[in-house]
């Protein structure tokens, strides 16, 4: 397979390299279109009011690299079209993401909305993330698991696909590959569906208001992705682009003029 890579960590991170080492090491085309800047929690934005510019770099492991100025979404719609004529994509791969992708993160989530717009675009997408807890003590984090696994999962996809629009989140747990207990399917858990809490302090300005998170729903069942990775598992999740609450709505029908 054609496969190309993105992320929202930026394109020097390491986690895309070491997808980039797995996919190439297993045989397959790889190709990079990524920000040139970490663009974290970036959600679905994409860039109307300017051109981007795309610039091409050296990616080891890659036909081809390019570094853009624009968001996850917009990289990975660019990067399909820079592809389009000469070497067509078979797959996008967005990651490894560093930190979870779990439950209400995704709402946020470059990495997903990276893969969200390749299968909005027609081309199967997943999104990989490692779930490391903390920002502390980068070098001694191993994302080779996660990208053994993502590979895995890349070449099971061509015999599983999903309806345009739609897109497998993968989460591995921070643990060498010999020690995680398996992939499972996961529902999404509560995550950051909570109160808004913030530290308020007044300067000559205004107010300023940093975010502290609040009160939170509980996260104690066993089937929630959150519970899963915390028993060791890796876990892989269906996500959509369709926001219709998929319930009887025939209520709405009494609103009338």
């Amino acid at each position: 397979m054609h496969i190309l890579l993105t992320n929202d960590d930026g394109i020097s991170a390491r986690g895309i390299r070491a997808l980039a080492a797995a996919f190439a090491a297993a045989g397959h085309r790889v190709s990079v279109c990524a920000p040139d800047r970490e663009r974290s929690a970036a959600s679905h934005s994409v860039t109307l009011k300017r051109p981007l510019r795309a610039v091409p770099v050296d990616f080891l492991g890659a036909e081809r690299a390019w570094a853009v100025d624009g968001s996850p979404a917009d990289c990975a719609q660019l990067g399909l079209f820079l592809l389009r004529r000469e070497a067509p994509a078979d797959l996008l791969v967005s990651g490894i993401n560093r930190g979870m992708n779990l439950g209400g993160a995704a709402v946020y989530s470059g990495t997903v909305a990276a893969a969200m717009e390749a299968s909005m675009c027609g081309t199967p997408a997943m999104a990989s993330s490692l779930c490391v807890k903390s920002y502390e003590g980068e070098d001694r984090e191993d994302y080779g698991p996660s990208a053994r696994l993502s590979v895995r999962v890349a070449e099971w996809m061509e015999a599983h696909p999903l309806p345009r629009g739609a897109l497998y989140s993968l989460n591995v747990p921070p643990l060498p590959y010999e020690q995680i207990r398996g992939l499972r399917a996961a529902r999404l858990s509560p995550v950051y569906l909570e109160t808004a809490e913030y530290e308020v302090t007044a300067d000559a300005e205004g107010l300023l208001c940093r975010y502290r998170g609040g009160e939170g729903m509980p996260m104690d069942d066993p089937a929630y992705d959150l519970s899963m990775i915390d028993a060791g598992w890796a876990t892989l999740t269906k996500l959509t682009w369709d926001f219709r609450l998929n319930a009887d709505d025939g209520e709405l029908n009494e609103i009338g003029l």
